[in-house]
């Protein structure tokens, strides 16, 4: 309680310079003189007129702040996600950002627990990690202060696996297939776990389970991608974005400003952009040790449909931010899942008692704050490769769990229930 009342003071304190963003253009998307929020003369006009607005509108001095920096806004986000932040760009600054701080606190909160319950925590360890998140984990800071989603995120994801780990031919496996393809058109940066999930199902015999959850992904992604019509009016909103994205240079955000991801670190010391290597060897391991999982035989208890779920979606998490040319600070709370999953304590695995202890080395790592307390590690590219290497050590274990998976007894069968 005292880490979510320390987290809930700082949200109190913060102006939310992205939650700013994704508010203001909100309330524009489809207005009439706004045909599109991504263009160049949009962005500035959009800019400066909700800059004067935020001296008129409302006494907020947190408006005010957010307001200052975005002379020219830059909405990197989807269609998707302004269009989830309609409902609170209806009123004033000040409501629509307390009502953003108890929901993503609350998924935040709700996420972590539930994960926690799925891999087999009991209430002791996912409460103490809840507490050390909500005090001591700088990613959940950071998300806080500038207002980003990734809290948000974390929330839905645990609504993902949720509804994942029910029977293979459970109706629950097509709502998670269409709440899949809602999440990746949400934020598309967990677009590595699709493939890793697809992997896994394939070659764990979980082909019932695998055709569902593609039925969903249909239903989902034909769902999100008219969704925009109720914000935005028309579905032009789609190439707008792909053409904003796609025009933004590759090295516009550097180490110094808070660009923490291995790809960047590796930029600026070699001067070679590597992200498409980092991404290919990341997810091929990935791969490569879903296939020797498969050979072996059941000679121990092959996990549960919850276990290989999270490992899926958390060793895509990480191939993401392992390769990602943009990683800021708070995009590491979606390294958590990875954390969970490793600190249970289990007699099967490869590296035995030690895996465990590897992982709160790497939660540790992420976290940055006890870094800075205990060794006063405040250097922005220490920090990155302090991150970067926790992130690797958290794929690493994942990939040792992952390679010595027993098959699922039914596998060599045929599809399973």
């Amino acid at each position: 309680m005292a880490g979510l009342a320390q987290a809930w003071d700082l949200g109190r304190r913060s102006p939310g310079l992205d939650f700013y963003q994704f508010w203001v253009v909100a309330q524009v998307a489809g207005r009439d003189d706004v045909p599109n929020v991504y263009g160049d003369e949009a962005r500035a006009r959009i800019g400066a007129e909700f800059v004067r607005r935020s001296l008129t509108d409302e006494d907020s001095e947190r408006r005010r702040v957010a307001a200052g920096p975005w002379q020219v806004l830059e909405p990197t986000a989807t269609p998707v996600l302004y269009t989830a932040f309609r409902p609170l760009a209806g009123g004033s600054y000040e409501a629509g950002h307390f009502a953003f701080r108890v929901l993503g606190l609350t998924a935040c909160a709700a996420g972590i627990l539930v994960m926690a319950h799925l891999v087999g925590h009991g209430a002791a360890v996912a409460l103490l990690v809840l507490a050390f998140v909500a005090g001591s984990f700088q990613p959940l800071k950071a998300d806080i202060r500038v207002g980003n989603v990734n809290e948000v995120q974390l929330g839905m994801i645990a609504a993902y696996l949720w509804l994942s780990s029910r029977d293979d031919i459970s109706r629950a496996q097509i709502a998670a297939g269409a709440w899949l393809a809602l999440i990746l058109l949400f934020k598309p940066n967990l677009l590595p776990a699709l493939p890793v999930l697809i992997a896994c199902w394939s070659l764990r015999g979980r082909r019932r389970k695998l055709a569902r959850q593609a039925a969903g992904l249909a239903l989902g992604t034909v769902l999100g991608v008219l969704l925009p019509l109720l914000a935005f009016g028309s579905l032009r909103a789609w190439p707008d974005w792909l053409a904003y994205l796609t025009a933004l240079p590759a090295a516009k955000i550097p180490l110094q400003v808070g660009n923490m991801g291995l790809s960047r670190l590796l930029f600026e010391m070699l001067g070679v952009d590597l992200s498409a290597v980092l991404a290919t060897v990341a997810l091929a391991a990935v791969l490569a040790c879903l296939w020797q999982g498969r050979r072996r035989s059941a000679e121990a208890a092959a996990p549960p449909a919850a276990i290989e779920d999270t490992t899926a979606v958390a060793a895509g998490s990480l191939v993401y931010l392992l390769s990602a040319p943009m990683v800021w600070l708070h995009y590491l709370l979606l390294a958590l899942p990875a954390a969970l999953l490793l600190l249970r304590p289990r007699r099967e695995a490869a590296l035995g008692a030690w895996t465990p202890v590897l992982a709160a080395g790497a939660l540790v790592g992420l976290a940055v704050d006890p870094l800075t307390a205990a060794f006063g590690v405040r250097d922005l590219q220490h920090q990155a490769m302090a991150t970067s290497l926790a992130l690797m050590s958290l794929l690493t274990l994942l990939c040792v769990e992952i390679a010595g998976w027993a098959t699922p007894p039914a596998a060599a069968e045929g599809p399973v229930a």
